[in-house]
Order: structure tokens, then sequence, then C-alpha cells
């Protein structure tokens, strides 16, 4: 099962060097105790929370999440393993863990 995660993980990444569907955003993303210390001074929402509520609704396996800022906005980035392989990516918002849809901008 790992090596499958691997596999589809590494696939999926080196997809992302040539395919992009949106445009380019500003998009920095924050070490654990940066994270950490926005938590709290911005009151944001837990993260692991939204990853295993954001994992349920989309019936995929939580594989990580990191607070990134997106444009001007606070938001989680979480990767999930689908039950076809597929690795994706969503976006919700920090403060609210309101999901985001980024061809409609957060």
């Amino acid at each position: 099962m790992v090596f499958f995660v691997v596999v589809a993980l590494a696939s999926y990444l080196s997809l992302g060097n040539y395919v992009r569907a949106e445009p380019e955003r500003s998009h920095i993303c924050f070490s654990t105790a940066e994270t950490r210390e926005k938590i709290v001074v911005h009151e944001l929402s837990e993260p692991f929370h939204l990853m295993r509520s954001t994992a349920g609704r989309l019936k995929a396996e939580a594989i990580g999440v990191k607070l990134c800022r997106l444009d001007e906005n606070l938001v989680y980035e979480i990767s999930l393993l689908r039950h076809d392989g597929r690795v994706i990516k969503t976006f919700v918002d920090a403060k609210t863990g309101e999901a985001i849809d980024l061809k409609n901008g957060p």
C-alpha cells in the first residue's frame, strides 16, 4: 500500500510541472513552527479536524495538510488519496473551514 501511495504521489508531482489548469497565483506555505504561531495569532481552525472532515466529505484518505498563503488569504492545502489511487489537493479557508474553489477565487 505504501509503495502504491509513493508511486501515485510521484506521478502526480511529475505531472504538476507540465500541466497548469489555473493561472499562476502567489502561493507560499509555512513551516510547522510558523503554522503553530499563525493558528494562535489569527485564531485559525484546527488543521487536523478540517483534514479529517474534508477527507470524509470527499470519500478519500487524508495524506497531509499544510498552512499556506494563497494571494492574501490563509488556507489549508489538504492532500488526499482517492480510492482510485489519484492524489488530489483541495484548499480550505483556514479561518472559516469553508472549501475554496480556485477557479472562482477565494
